[in-house]
């Protein structure tokens, strides 16, 4: 015998209602939860608000035979030592070789600048005192005709001082290494 055809009918009618239900259900949750393009749009202009782009120029003593050293400056609001750097501008390549022109008094035309890599981290800034997010483009700047000046082991220019350093005496700073140890870690990797 089996099972009347009346149950069968009525099973798979309520099994068909309960996945019509369901199906209504899932839709609705979907209009709601819906992810859209502008949504993308609005987290993608909240990111640019929160992290700070900056590109690291690094320059080698390139003038010496065996060039080992990285050209640091002294930064008084961080209090430690950083490889020279820019906020990002628009024309971010032509702005970096003005401004590195004017900083360190070389022509123009004797840099030659090289994009290296992106690093997108947070750290602690010491100068706000609290964690961002940073967005660090690296260069690296070949310099044809070096000043005599800019020769020496440290140097000063319009105020600012500057020094050559290896890689060991960064890495054995103690303030570098509290305070921006991972840009001489993202150096080491793009270098």
């Amino acid at each position: 015998m089996g099972i009347p055809g009346i149950v069968l009918k009525t099973v798979f009618v309520v099994l068909g209602i309960l996945f019509t239900g369901k199906s209504i259900i899932d839709i609705v949750a979907s209009k709601k939860n819906n992810y859209t393009y502008e949504d993308l749009i609005m987290d993608i202009n909240k990111l640019n608000e929160i992290a700070h782009n900056h590109s690291i120029i690094l320059i080698k003593d390139s003038f010496q035979k065996f060039p080992n050293r990285f050209l640091v400056y002294d930064d008084k609001r961080w209090g430690c030592k950083l490889f020279l750097n820019y906020k990002d501008n628009f024309n971010n390549e032509d702005f970096i070789k003005k401004h590195l022109s004017g900083d360190l008094k070389i022509e123009l035309e004797d840099i030659k600048l090289s994009y290296l890599g992106q690093r997108i981290h947070e750290k602690y800034s010491e100068s706000a005192k609290k964690r961002k997010v940073y967005c660090h483009k690296f260069y690296i700047a070949d310099i044809k005709k070096f000043p005599d000046k800019i020769k020496q082991d440290s140097f000063e220019i319009d105020g600012k001082e500057y020094q050559w350093l290896s890689m060991p005496e960064l890495e054995t700073d103690k303030d570098v290494q509290k305070k921006n140890y991972d840009m001489v870690r993202f150096v080491k990797e793009l270098v």
